[in-house]
């Protein structure tokens, strides 16, 4: 039995290489060389088109919690990284032209593995297939996948919002209430006049983050414009947009409030706060500098900080097994559903493959606990990413809070995830050897 596997990235290499271990036939497609994206520089296999790093090592880190569970659930593509780090500190630092032929190699010398260069504009309904065609798809295939799967929108400017692990916030800098009206769905991190206008100047006098030619965005929809923008037509801007503190029952203890940042649930456990209308193209360090200085958001984790960039993915296109909804046969995973980051793509495309094994062995698609890195992210995936239309990457606001003492939840979130992957590998028994 053959298998189509389209994109050559690292969703689709490690969808690859999983499955012709499992015994299947493997036909591979990548458009490069035949039609080349804007980023890409050759037409290598498992190019790394921006950083170098695939994240922490530490295991204290949700990074280096995903490459743990990336290495017991039997990454080959994590395997051949490990084999060409360089100096990086803590951090999976790798030779990128060398990663990309280990891969190359580790491919051709596959021999249920057949690599074709082509651009794929359609594929048979009765096909067998995983889609990773990455962030930048061409749009016959997004326009093919669209209408076979009966959605109608795709995201291709990635306008976002900065979004916080809620318990590394310091809430007594911090109340919770609605604006006109009962109830705490909003966190609000007051400021005083002081406190707002030099939050205006920092933004205004910020760095934005360096972007592709193709990235670059000329003009912006009024609803979404980013907050420096906000800022730049006029001090005050923010303080009746966005930032606005009317209606609020502001307790005593906040004195002299012109303005606050407001943030709300972005999963129904509110373990992630997103901030409400900050949007910004701002250089990440910057932003880190900027909000940190807030002391609410002195010690805060950021799961995703705010940008403006390129990235086509279709939300609500998958399950948690990274299935169709339409179409039992075909499997997505990397960018092209809204993960964020190397190894979240090669988590997308092992995870896909070891799914589509099971669908056509007779067994339902597995779904790994939430506990674990991955299970968060693919939830996430499958039930917040069609609300709130943004990518994400691997946090520990992904996984349920763990009900201990504040200062030990770091060791008892990767004790417990952890411990759930390897029981989940133990579940999902042993490989087939195709059909």
């Amino acid at each position: 039995m053959e298998v189509l596997v389209i994109g050559g990235g690292l969703a689709g290499t490690e969808a690859a290489l999983t499955l012709a271990s499992l015994g299947y036939n493997v036909l591979l497609t990548e458009m490069r060389p035949v039609s080349m994206t804007p980023a890409h520089r050759t037409s290598k296999l498992a190019e790394l088109v921006c950083s170098n790093s695939l994240g922490s090592l530490s295991t204290d880190n949700a990074k280096g919690e995903l490459l743990h569970e990336l290495e017991v659930l039997g990454s080959r593509l994590v395997r051949l990284a490990k084999r060409c780090r360089i100096p990086g500190d803590k951090a999976l630092v790798v030779d990128r032209e060398l990663f990309a032929d280990l891969v190359e190699a580790e491919i051709d010398n596959e021999p249920r593995i057949k690599v074709v260069r082509r651009e794929e504009t359609s594929v048979p309904t009765a096909s067998f297939a995983i889609f990773a065609p990455g962030p930048l798809a061409s749009d016959a295939l997004l326009n093919f996948v669209l209408q076979a799967e009966n959605l109608s929108e795709a995201h291709f400017y990635d306008a976002t919002s900065p979004t916080l692990v809620a318990d590394t916030i310091d809430f007594d800098y911090a109340f919770w209430g609605n604006r006109f009206g009962e109830g705490e769905d909003y966190l609000n991190i007051p400021m005083t006049k002081e406190q707002y206008f030099w939050f205006v100047d920092e933004l205004i006098a910020a760095r934005n983050a360096p972007r592709h030619d193709f990235d670059k965005v000329e003009s912006f929809f009024e609803r979404c414009l980013p907050v420096e923008e906000i800022a730049r037509r006029g001090k005050d801007s923010l303080a009746y947009g966005p930032m606005r503190p009317t209606g609020l029952n502001i307790p005593s203890k906040f004195k002299d409030v012109y303005a606050v940042i407001q943030l709300r649930k972005e999963n129904a456990e509110g373990t992630l706060l997103n901030m409400v209308g900050f949007q910004t193209g701002v250089s990440h360090s910057d932003q880190l500098r900027i909000f940190r200085q807030l002391p609410a958001l002195r010690h805060a984790e950021f799961a995703r900080l705010g940008q403006l960039h390129r990235n086509t993915f279709v939300p609500g296109l998958v399950n948690r097994s990274l299935q169709s909804k339409t179409n039992p046969r075909w499997f997505y995973a990397g960018q092209f559903v809204g993960t964020e980051g190397y190894l979240e793509a090669i988590a997308g495309g092992l995870w896909a493959a070891m799914n589509l094994d099971r669908m056509i062995n007779g067994l339902p698609p597995a779904s790994l606990p939430e506990e674990t890195i991955m299970g968060g992210l693919f939830r996430y995936i499958e039930e917040v990413l069609p609300v709130v239309k943004q990518p994400i990457g691997a946090n520990w606001g992904l996984v349920p809070v763990p009900t201990v003492r504040k200062s030990d939840r770091k060791q008892e979130r990767k004790r417990r995830a952890q411990e759930a992957v390897s029981s989940a590998l133990r579940g999902l028994g042993k490989p087939s050897k195709g059909i």
